[in-house]
């Protein structure tokens, strides 16, 4: 994760879901964080590595659990079955929207 480019202070101090689109839309991070390939849902590939290299570049608070709660707050939803499974969706969350 030394790759990482920096994150610009707009988007550290931008609403959640601006964060989170950042964060599905950077190159270095596909590999912790991604869209699913139909871009209606996303997933957290590696929760470890999303707590310790992606969190701190984008929010003050290092906390997955706080993390869980913001995404609930907002409305996405886990899909529990399927091909999706553990994925978040909200239908006005997609990529390229």
């Amino acid at each position: 994760m030394d790759d990482l480019q920096p994150i610009p202070l707009s988007v550290r101090s931008a609403k959640f879901t601006t964060k989170l689109e950042a964060m599905l839309s950077n190159p270095f991070t596909s590999d912790i964080i991604a869209w699913m390939p139909h871009g209606k849902s996303w997933k957290i590939i590696d929760p470890i590595l999303f707590y310790r290299e992606v969190m701190p570049e984008y929010f003050e608070y290092c906390n997955y659990t706080s993390f869980n709660r913001l995404v609930n707050a907002w409305g996405f939803q886990m899909i529990k079955n399927g091909p999706d499974r553990n994925c978040y969706y909200h239908k006005f969350f997609c990529r390229d929207m």
